[in-house]
């Protein structure tokens, strides 16, 4: 295996952890909605990344609880 092998290994394990952080920001967040479009949204953010999570957040309606 040479430099350029190992970087690209490495890269894709940290794209990995990136994705499933954002799965997991979105399975935890504090918005008041139902499970299933929570999950969804953990499923974007999970095979989208950040992508997938802010898409989805931002179809979220605005809480102006005060």
């Amino acid at each position: 295996m040479n430099n350029m092998d190992i970087m690209l290994l490495v890269l894709i394990a940290l794209l990995i952890i990136l994705h499933i952080h954002f799965c997991y920001r979105a399975l935890t967040s504090h918005a008041k909605i139902d499970a299933y479009k929570r999950y969804i949204w953990g499923v974007l953010s999970l095979f989208m990344g950040p992508l997938g999570y802010y898409l989805y957040q931002n179809q979220l309606p605005l809480d102006f609880d005060d």
